[in-house]
Order: structure tokens, then C-alpha cells, then sequence
């Protein structure tokens, strides 16, 4: 007893030790999906964030782009450009072109945004107040040729950054203080000669664009309905080895006022700029732990990093995680001791109580499966169930007694053994397909031969491993003889109803005496080259055997007249065309013969095509009248001679798109072209015939 006490004291201890793990395993994973949280929030604003500050720095280029890129504009720069290289007096037109270029600057640089009053008291004397903003049109080499009001002189670290810019490329000079102490930006477009092509030999000039900042750039940093005190957003750059804040921080820096060495450790701003797009926690320019996330911004060497004091972030659930730790700790160590306590009286109880349980659903399964047994039994189907080895598990009344073997004595046994090797192969091969993939799969086959010949459908279901131990597969088998003997005489009849009425109309019309066969043939193979299913071809190749039966209510002297005919004698015929789908409406096909019909009967007749057709109807309508239109052409009648097939596919195609769907035709040409179509219209021709 001792030793088992012992060994009970051990198996608590290691489950102490190990309930201690999983509480710390629990709390850590709880701490990392608190960091997800904030990961995926971080990251969302920090995107939005560069995205408008992407939008923002895009829209001041267009705007000045779109200057560079008046037609006004680049015509009258060519022209002062050029008499200003000439060395003759300035002409009045050329100061109408300036007076012009100058009052499209002020509107431009009013509506961008690109305007604010020069710095420094205005006084009498010739004293220069600072420009700070504006817009200017100059030549290729900064030569300013028309200006806005306090454009800043192109001239010093601005005349030398249009010199480095590229040729026929945009220039953006990156943000630094102006000479009023405030952050601005130069953006600069080139403009090019009127019919330029965008090279650099054709540029003539450049549009720059200089505004401060501070009222558009920094307010984007800014997150509507962000609500934490602590959060922050800033763009950063790293200048050579130095980290500089570009803009303003909560605690009072100006713009480019503050900068760190980029060895500066576990600086946020420097994790942002070396992993955009990453998370972490690191140490902001206050020295504070906070949670950071980085973007960079597209056309800037910027990065724009977000961030909130881990405090903030996780304090609270830093708490609540301690206390469910102290919680969970004091919980495990009573829960050790209650096992300690009840060891002796709980093992003879939990004993007592897993054998009630095991009879319980002993019992529970055996009602289960006599359930189970009693509903299948009472199916008019065979239904048998037989593992990956193709043994049987389960088999019902109908499938015991056409064995002849009983139920309990055929379980175990296997399909070859019950049913021979010839006839269980076939159960064995599809068997294998459907536990490899887990699919069901039908089988339809024959029995038997002469009069005692019978057709059964078996549907094979994979049964999951969750109803049964190991996987299997049931079987469920129905005789479906009388349902295809069926409709295989519903078939032969309908064939023989269409062979009658073929018959009757070729007698009356002996010029179209193989049309019905032709245009079924041809519409056959218009289906087939198509691609459609197997059972919308033989859809269009009934629809294209009974689309003329309609003649059958026009005279047949009319049918046989040589000659042309008179106008009521062409409605005639053409209103006789028009009754097939009203004389075949009362006849049931397997597909939908009297809808193609009938589409085809609107299409050609007074009617517009009805849309709420399905699309194989609409597509086999277009088909049908493609075959009968072309049969016709090739075929001799009384009033005209036949044409050749490569002379009617090529008349129809001028119909293409208008009153043939070019799709039909494309099939139609390849046909002729490529495919033996007059091989087969001789062929089924004749067939007809005899």
C-alpha cells in the first residue's frame, strides 16, 4: 500500500509540475495573442497612415504635372524662351504670353496650395521680404522665365538641386527648413516642346512647385477615432547614420529637431526604418518600452512608424494575466492535494462507475444497430457495407438473401469469396477510387442476357472513420430495369414519330426530300465541334430533324413551284416554317426540343428571342438555324441551283455578329475547312435516301 501511495504521490507531483508549465505555456500564449491583436492594429493604422501621405505627396505632383502639361503653357515657354535667346527687345505679345503664364501660375498655385504671403514686414525701402512658396516656370537650367508672387529666388541649394535633377524626369527635394525656420518641400516637373515625345532632348524647361508643409503633410499623421493617449505616429529617415525625425513629436520637438545615431540601441525609429512592415517592442526617443510598427513611404527615403507605450497597450491585461497566474497556481496546488486526499475512496468509485458506463453503451450500441438494421431492412434496395479489405461489415435483408447466404454468417467474408471473382471486381475497383479520394461514385451495369437481362445502379459512399473504427465503403444497389427499358422505348418511338413526319414531308417536297436529314446531320456536328455535352448534340440534332416539319401545312404545289413565288405565296411558306413548335408542343422529348423551337421561331418569325431561356436553348437555337440556313444554301430547289460549301459558309459569315452568332459560324468554317463535313452530309444524305 505504501509503495502504491508512493507512486500515487509521484504521478500527482508530475502532474503538478506539469500543470505549472501549462499555466505559464497558457499565460505566455495569451501575452503573444495580446501582442497579435495589437500587431494587426498597429500595422492597419501605420498602412493608412503612408497611404495618405502617398496619396498627398502624389497630388502635388500631378498638380505641378499637370501645369507642365498645358498646351498653352508649352507653346508660349517655346516662343519666350526663344526670343529671350535671340537678344531682340521683348515684344509686347511676348509680355501678354508672360502676364498670361503668370496669372495661370496664381490660380494653380492658390487651388495646390502652393501660395503664402513672403515673410518679414512690409516697408518703404528696398528691403526684399523672404518668398516661402510659390510657383515658377524656368529654363532647363533654372533661369527663372515667370513666377507667382513670394517665389522663393531659384537660386543656391534650389538652383542646385534643378541641376542634379534628372532630365524628362519628375524631382521631389526632400523636406528641410526654409529661410523662415519651417519645413518645405520643391517638387518639379518637366516641361517639354509642344508635340514633344517625353525625351530629354525634348524638354525646354521646368515647373517647380515650393510650398511649407506643416498645415498638409503632418495633420495626415494624425488617426480619426484612435483613442489611446500614448500613440503616435512619425515619419523618420536615416541621413547617413543618423536617425532624424522629420516630424513633430507629442512632447514638443519641432520638425528635424531631434535625431539618434542609428546605433542607438533598440531604438523603434531605427527598427521601423530596417524592417517596414515588422512588429516589435523597443524603446521610443523618451526611452519608454512601446509596441511599433513601420511603413515605408513610396518616392521618399521615409518611413512612417506608429506606436503606443507598452504600458498603455498591455497593462491591463499584464494584470489580469498575474492574477489568473496566481489563481490557476492556487487552484493546481488545491486540486493536487483534493487527489491526494480521495486517491483510495475514488479509485474503487471511478472503477464501478467506467463498467456501469461500458454497459451503458454496450447496450446503447446494440439498440443502436438493431435500429439501424430494422430501417435498412425495410429498404427495397441491396445495402452492404465492406472495409478496405472488401470484407463485409453490414449487410441488409435484400443483400443477405441474394447471396443466399445469412446475414450473421456472411459477415467477414469477402466479396470474391460471396459474389465470385468475375462479378466482384468490379465492386473491388470502384471501391479503391472512393476511399483514395473520399468521393462517392455510381456504377450502372448488366445482369443476365436475352429476357432475363437487368440493368442495376450502384451507388458507392465512403463511410467516415467518425461512424466506424476503420474507413469502408456502402453499397447501395437498385434494379433500374424497368426505369431505362423505359425510356428506351420512349426514345424509339419518338425516333419513329420523327422518321413519319420526315418521310411525309420529303415525299411532298421532293427538292428538299434530304434537307430534315442534312440539317440534323450538320447541326450534329456544329454541337460536337462546339464542345456541349453529349446530350444538348442530341438535343440540336432532334431539333434540326423536326425544325421544318411546318411544311407539312403548305401546299405542295407551292413546294414544288419552279419559279419564284409572290409575296403572300413567301409569308405562306414562311408561316409553315413557323408551326413546328406549335405541331411537335404536345410531343415530350428528353431534352428541349420544342424551347429551341420555339427561340428559333421568334428569332426568324415576327418575335423578338425570349431571354429568360436557358443558355443551352438560346445557343442551340443560334445553332439550328446556322444548319438549316447553310443546308439550304447547298442544296438545289425548284426556283435555283445549289451552291458550293465554301461559297455558303462564306456568304453567312457576312452575317456574322448580325443574324448569326460568330461562335456558330467559327464552328461552321472549321467544319468545312478542316473536318470531312461534305463526306458526312453525302453519307447521311444517302442513309435517308434508303
Amino acid at each position: 500500500m505504501k509503495i502504491r501511495l508512493g507512486v500515487v504521490a509521484l504521478l500527482v507531483l508530475g502532474l503538478f509540475i506539469t500543470g505549472l508549465v501549462g499555466i505559464f505555456r497558457f499565460v505566455e500564449n495569451e501575452r503573444e495573442r495580446e501582442l497579435q491583436v495589437w500587431q494587426t492594429r498597429l500595422t492597419i493604422i501605420a498602412d493608412t497612415r503612408t497611404q495618405a501621405i502617398e496619396g498627398w505627396i502624389s497630388g502635388q505632383i500631378a498638380s505641378v504635372t499637370k501645369l507642365a502639361q498645358n498646351a498653352a503653357l508649352q507653346l508660349y515657354m517655346t516662343q519666350m524662351i526663344a526670343s529671350a535667346g535671340s537678344g531682340i527687345a521683348v515684344s509686347p505679345g511676348v509680355e501678354a504670353q508672360a502676364d498670361y503664364l503668370r496669372n495661370l501660375l496664381v490660380v494653380v498655385a492658390h487651388r495646390s496650395g502652393f501660395s503664402k504671403s513672403p515673410q518679414g514686414p512690409e516697408v518703404g525701402a528696398n528691403v526684399r521680404r523672404v518668398g516661402v512658396a510659390g510657383i515658377a516656370l524656368t529654363t532647363r537650367d533654372g533661369k527663372v522665365v515667370v513666377s507667382t508672387p513670394g517665389m522663393p529666388p531659384v537660386d543656391g541649394s534650389l538652383l542646385s538641386f534643378l541641376k542634379e535633377a534628372k532630365p524628362a524626369e519628375t524631382a521631389i527635394r526632400d523636406l528641410r527648413l526654409d529661410a523662415a525656420g519651417k519645413p518645405s518641400m520643391v517638387f518639379a516637373t518637366p516641361i517639354f516642346a509642344v508635340q514633344g515625345r517625353g525625351a530629354p532632348s525634348d524638354q525646354i524647361g521646368w515647373a517647380i512647385g515650393v510650398k511649407q508643409v506643416s498645415d498638409e503633410l503632418y495633420p495626415l499623421l494624425r488617426q480619426p477615432g484612435a483613442i489611446w493617449k500614448s500613440a503616435e505616429a512619425l515619419i523618420v529617415q536615416n541621413n547617413d547614420g543618423l536617425i532624424r525625425y522629420l516630424s513633430p513629436t507629442r512632447v514638443g520637438d519641432a520638425p528635424l529637431a531631434r535625431s539618434f545615431a542609428i546605433d542607438t540601441p533598440a531604438l523603434a525609429a531605427k527598427f521601423a526604418i530596417e524592417k517596414p512592415g515588422g512588429f516589435a517592442v523597443r524603446r521610443d526617443y523618451r526611452g519608454n518600452d512601446v509596441l511599433v510598427s513601420g511603413r515605408m513611404v513610396g518616392k521618399m527615403p521615409w518611413t512612417v512608424l506608429y506606436k503606443i507605450d507598452r504600458e498603455e497597450a498591455l497593462g491591463d491585461s499584464d494584470t489580469r494575466l498575474n492574477r489568473l497566474v496566481i489563481i490557476l497556481c492556487l487552484g493546481l496546488i488545491g486540486v493536487s492535494a483534493a487527489i491526494l486526499a480521495v486517491w483510495r475512496h475514488g479509485a474503487s468509485l471511478r472503477s464501478a462507475q467506467a463498467a456501469e458506463k461500458a454497459e451503458q453503451m454496450a447496450n446503447r450500441y446494440e439498440a443502436q444497430s438493431k435500429f439501424l438494421k430494422l430501417i435498412t431492412d425495410t429498404q427495397p434496395t441491396s445495402m452492404f457495407i465492406v472495409d478496405g479489405d472488401n470484407r463485409y461489415k453490414f449487410a441488409n435483408k435484400i443483400a443477405s438473401d441474394s447471396t443466399g447466404i445469412s446475414e450473421d454468417d456472411l459477415i467477414g467474408k469477402s466479396l470474391a469469396s460471396v459474389l465470385g471473382p468475375a462479378d466482384a471486381i468490379r465492386y473491388e475497383q470502384i471501391n479503391k477510387k472512393v476511399l483514395q479520394t473520399g468521393e462517392a461514385q455510381i456504377d450502372v451495369h448488366r445482369t443476365g442476357s436475352n429476357g432475363d437481362l437487368r440493368i442495376w445502379q450502384a451507388e458507392h459512399i465512403p463511410v467516415s472513420t467518425e461512424l466506424d473504427a476503420t474507413p469502408g465503403v456502402m453499397v447501395v444497389e437498385e434494379d433500374i430495369s424497368s426505369v431505362v427499358n423505359e425510356r428506351e422505348r420512349r426514345e424509339r418511338t419518338l425516333e419513329q414519330l420523327s422518321d413519319t413526319l420526315v418521310a411525309i414531308l420529303d415525299r411532298r417536297d421532293p427538292y428538299a426530300s434530304n434537307h430534315s436529314a442534312r440539317v440534323a446531320a450538320t447541326a450534329e456536328a456544329l454541337a460536337s465541334e462546339m464542345g456541349l455535352e453529349d446530350s444538348v448534340v442530341a438535343t440540336a440534332r432532334t431539333a434540326g430533324r423536326l425544325m421544318n416539319i411546318g411544311k407539312i401545312v403548305v401546299p405542295e404545289e407551292m413546294l414544288t413551284r419552279a419559279g419564284s413565288l409572290g409575296d403572300d405565296e413567301v409569308r405562306l411558306v414562311r408561316g409553315g416554317l413557323l408551326k413546328s413548335a406549335e405541331l411537335l408542343k404536345g410531343v415530350e422529348f428528353d431534352g428541349p426540343v420544342v424551347a429551341v423551337l420555339q427561340q428559333v421561331q421568334r428569332r426568324w418569325g415576327d418575335c423578338n428571342p425570349d431571354t429568360r431561356d436557358t443558355d443551352d436553348v438560346l445557343i442551340l437555337a443560334q445553332i439550328v438555324a446556322v444548319a438549316n440556313a447553310f443546308v439550304a444554301l447547298i442544296s438545289q430547289r425548284s426556283w435555283r441551283a445549289e451552291i458550293d460549301m465554301d461559297e455558303a459558309a462564306a456568304q453567312m459569315m457576312a452575317d456574322a455578329d448580325t443574324v448569326f452568332v460568330r461562335r456558330v459560324l467559327s464552328a461552321l468554317l472549321n467544319l468545312v475547312d478542316n473536318r470531312d463535313l461534305r463526306e458526312e452530309l453525302t453519307i447521311e444524305s444517302n442513309v435517308e435516301r434508303h
